[in-house]
């Protein structure tokens, strides 16, 4: 089984977030993952965390490919073809990298809130 982040890790973790784009076409069914992330993203929570938090979605009519871009702080990239993905597999990715970018911090002695 899985590690398992709880909410308030995963909220701490997406302070280190700067946007997530999600595109899909809602009425295509590979974009199932797609539209969860969004309904996920929506919680108060991660509003909270990380008040400069973006959720960009682009809802289209074309047969393109859904897809779900996290940007870090950084400026880095996760990029997720969505249908190939269930949500909690692409979360899971992203609490991994978030985690190890916070671990990197700690280690480093800085405090990302000093950045």
């Amino acid at each position: 089984m899985p590690i398992k982040f709880s909410k308030e890790t995963s909220s701490r973790l997406f302070r280190y977030v700067k946007t997530v784009d999600i595109q899909f076409n809602p009425f295509d069914n590979r974009t199932k993952s797609a539209r969860e992330i969004w309904r996920q993203m929506q919680a108060t929570r991660f509003k909270r965390a990380n008040p400069k938090l973006q959720i960009n979605t682009n809802v289209s009519g074309t047969a393109a490919a859904p897809q779900v871009v996290f940007t870090l702080y950084d400026d880095s990239e996760m990029r997720f073809d969505s249908q190939n993905y269930t949500a909690s597999e692409i979360l899971f990715d992203v609490h991994l990298t978030l985690d190890k970018l916070d671990n990197e911090f700690e280690m480093s002695g800085k405090s990302f809130d000093d950045e």
